[in-house]
């Protein structure tokens, strides 16, 4: 999604930044975003086929507002629901062409819920701007964090994020979506979401005001910090980013005002890192992620060979992933 900026920041958030002079300028356009909203709601009416669902322009802007959080809220109900261990969300920033997450997912948790998370971001997306097909243009990326210490550094990254791309003086002001617990005095957010499977089922009646359907999404402490007090919690993570902005910040109103329709100058093409923690954990994770590929090879063989194989926790059978 780095080739292109997808929604502006401030339709993917009904947050309030903390700052007072961030949230004076968001509130100060949301007037006038809202027009903008309107002539992308008729573009998207116009592209659709005859008998597909025609948004209205409030109903755009209730789907848009909570189009990440909602997903996130989803795809850790669907976890739940399903029996599989609690996915825990430490952090969220949503930028104007990409995401970035600090979660836990126990098992073999992560696989599900993220491709259920970006489902569900691609289907709303799809519905606001009146498209189909594939969204995200290739898998994910996760690297895995190793200890305590490399959590709260990647915190600190993604909360510094739009400092650090020289948008913001820092993560009170970024307009668009950003979650950490404490920041709404809360460890959870109510989301809204629009149950289009309902509504196909009821026959798609005119009147859709009931299918639009809540949940919360749950954000953890970081582990070691789980018993500090919510707005301790908060203080620490403000202390933490408390750095210097880049000297050409563009500044809240500057975001606000950006075209959301051009592309990147420069998108980034850096290798992605291994694994986060110190050199020995990363070198030793390294070791025994190569000992289970040459375990999983064994057994690949010895399976292909019709005899019995034990596969590596979390690997599973040639063709079987579907089935499981």
């Amino acid at each position: 999604m780095e080739e292109r900026f997808w929604l502006h920041p401030l339709l993917c958030s009904r947050l309030r930044p903390p700052n007072r002079e961030a949230r004076r300028a968001v509130e100060a356009k949301r007037a006038g975003l809202r027009k903008k909203l309107a002539r992308l709601v008729e573009r998207a009416n116009a592209r659709r086929p005859p008998g597909q669902m025609q948004l209205t322009v409030d109903e755009a802007e209730k789907l848009a507002a909570d189009l990440v959080s909602s997903a996130l809220a989803r795809a850790q109900a669907r976890c739940a629901k399903e029996g599989r261990p609690a996915v825990e969300i430490f952090a969220v920033v949503v930028m104007s062409n990409h995401i970035h997450l600090v979660i836990r997912a126990r098992g073999k948790n992560l696989a599900a819920f993220m491709s259920y998370f970006l489902a569900r971001v691609a289907q709303s997306l799809n519905l606001l701007l009146g498209r189909t097909g594939p969204v995200f243009p290739r898998r994910y990326d996760a690297q895995p964090i190793l200890d305590e210490d490399a959590a709260a550094a990647r915190v600190r990254y993604v909360l510094e994020n739009p400092k650090k791309a020289g948008l913001v003086r820092g993560f009170e002001e970024w307009p668009g979506f950003i979650a950490v617990a404490g920041m709404c005095d809360d460890d959870e957010l109510t989301t809204t979401f629009f149950d289009r499977t309902a509504w196909q089922q009821a026959k798609r009646p005119p009147d859709r005001a009931a299918f639009w359907r809540t949940h919360r999404l749950m954000l953890s402490q970081l582990p070691g910090m789980e018993s500090v007090a919510t707005h301790t919690y908060f203080a620490t993570l403000k202390a933490w980013c408390d750095t210097p902005a880049t000297p050409h910040c563009l500044g809240v109103v500057g975001v606000l005002d950006a075209d959301v329709h051009q592309r990147p100058r420069q998108p980034k093409r850096s290798p992605r890192p291994y694994a986060f923690g110190t050199r020995d954990q990363i070198a030793a994770h390294r070791r025994a992620t190569l000992l289970r590929y040459e375990a999983y090879d064994e057994a690949r063989a010895r399976f292909a060979r019709g005899e019995p194989a034990q596969w590596p926790e979390g690997m599973y059978a040639p063709g079987g992933a579907v089935a499981a």
